[in-house]
């Protein structure tokens, strides 16, 4: 039986899936975030794909996941 690896989420990954924002709307706001340094979250604002306090909810629900109980 072969053992699937776990993969982290990217937080960008994470807005997709929730259905927040788009793969092309993705993509545009990496683009932002690597000429500009811009944290992703900020980029995605700055772009007016999700209102700021959003984010932050989701921000909050993203770091939950990381989280790994043994």
């Amino acid at each position: 039986m072969a053992m699937s690896k776990l993969v982290p989420l990217r937080f960008g990954d994470f807005l997709v899936e929730k259905h927040k924002i788009s793969e092309a709307q993705l993509l545009d706001s990496l683009a932002e975030h690597w000429m500009t340094g811009l944290k992703l979250g900020e980029s995605v604002v700055k772009k007016g794909y999700i209102q700021a306090p959003e984010v932050e909810l989701l921000a909050a629900e993203f770091r939950d996941l990381q989280t790994v109980y043994v």
